[in-house]
């Protein structure tokens, strides 16, 4: 009775989309898509759901999840697809275009759970698409394995059919700080998004920071600000030895660009956005020399599980691997790891509890979900050196020089 209220009120409130939508044909609902790759003759066709950002804000980042979703799926089936209890199973992906939108993303997730009636979604890029999701793959059990999405609280609704092999923020920032404080930079400056991101992730860095670490200047800037002169002259007058800038990839590049343009010798800080070629492409090595900045997986380390997966990527798309990619990867391979662990693909039960014993030697390290459906993957500090490769500082156990991160 539950389910079916809370199915009530999805629909009732997101009516005017659904009538839209059926007037388009239910087929378009959230831009849905499938991919269907080669099978052999015998096999069955299973689709597992994919919410994702095709378009919108965050296209170019849904790339990388969709790109590691794909390879995935195309080793799987090379290998011989999935088998289950002597019928096997060519998999294919039911992706639906999230845009980045929370009501979008459970209507599509409502469609996955009741008109595909698939066995696992994965996704997301945004934690507030996530947020609005979770709660559906509860109603149907429906288990839910996240990649990309950061926010702390995902994992905190005591929900048992989500999971999410990525780190999240509290995680990524622990790693940073530990870096940072072992620097002895202060005092530090933060410039942010002026919104839950960016404010939480101050919060949370000054919290993780030692009480010695002085705060230089503290400023926000608001999602579509392209001028940050006033932010670089208090981030001056601050006299900070170091600015820690949380934002993405685009601000990010325009923050450095004029913090450097101004002169500025002060160390840079920034995310794992900010470490990859393609930030390279926004910028140049000159302007980004020094800066570190945490990541998930640095491509370019010279880890065998790491090294091989990087260079199966760059055979298939031509580009350096990215950490977004390599995160979906292994989320799919733990789902079908799951599947096949559990005996079943239609009973959703049995595949989360199987999720929540699964013990995965993943691309990005040994992923293990905790009590809450948290895995714990490393993290890494790199930097960028003059020629515009990278060399990993953290932790110290992999650390490597230029060309290695």
């Amino acid at each position: 009775m539950n389910r079916m209220k809370r199915s009530r009120r999805l629909i009732v409130k997101r009516s005017p989309m659904l009538f839209s939508c059926a007037l388009l044909g239910l087929a378009a609902l959230a831009w849905p898509m499938r991919e269907v790759q080669a099978q052999s003759p015998s096999s069955a066709r299973l689709q597992i759901g994919v919410l994702t950002s095709l378009t919108g804000s965050m296209a170019a980042p849904g790339v990388f999840q969709m790109n590691g979703f794909r390879l995935a799926v195309e080793e799987v089936n090379a290998s011989g697809g999935l088998t289950i209890a002597g019928r096997s199973y060519s998999l294919e992906l039911k992706v639906y275009d999230t845009r980045a939108n929370p009501s979008e993303g459970a209507s599509a997730m409502q469609r996955l759970a009741t008109v595909d009636k698939v066995p696992v979604v994965l996704g997301e890029l945004s934690s507030g698409v996530a947020a609005a999701i979770a709660p559906i793959a509860q109603d149907y059990s429906l288990p839910l394995v996240l990649t990309v999405p950061t926010g702390p609280n995902l994992t905190e609704q005591n929900n048992p059919f989500l999971f999410r092999v990525n780190a999240h923020n509290n995680q990524l920032n622990q790693a940073l700080a530990d870096f940072v404080s072992r620097q002895g930079w202060a005092p530090i400056s933060f410039i942010a998004w002026n919104n839950d991101a960016g404010r939480g992730g101050v919060t949370g860095m000054r919290q993780l920071l030692p009480a010695a670490t002085k705060d230089g200047y503290v400023g926000y800037f608001n999602v579509g600000e392209l001028d940050f002169s006033s932010h670089v002259s208090n981030v001056r007058n601050s006299r900070a030895q170091a600015v820690m800038l949380f934002m993405d990839e685009e601000p990010g590049s325009l923050a450095i660009r004029q913090i450097r343009d101004a002169g500025l010798k002060t160390q840079i800080v920034g995310t794992l956005a900010m470490g990859s070629d393609r930030f390279l492409k926004r910028l140049d090595a000159q302007r980004l020399d020094g800066m570190v900045q945490y990541n998930a997986f640095p491509p370019n380390a010279d880890v065998p599980r790491i090294r091989n997966f990087s260079q199966r990527y760059k055979a298939k798309y031509g580009e350096e691997a990215h950490g977004f990619a390599a995160q979906s990867y292994d989320g799919l391979m733990v789902a079908v790891a799951a599947m096949r662990a559990a005996g079943t693909v239609n009973n959703g039960k049995a595949i989360r509890d199987a999720l929540a014993r699964i013990r995965h030697q993943g691309v990005i390290g040994d992923i293990q979900f905790d009590a809450k459906g948290q895995a714990h993957p490393s993290v890494y500090v790199t930097q960028w050196c003059a020629d515009g490769t990278r060399r990993i500082l953290y932790p110290d156990s992999v650390k490597a020089g230029c060309g290695a991160g």
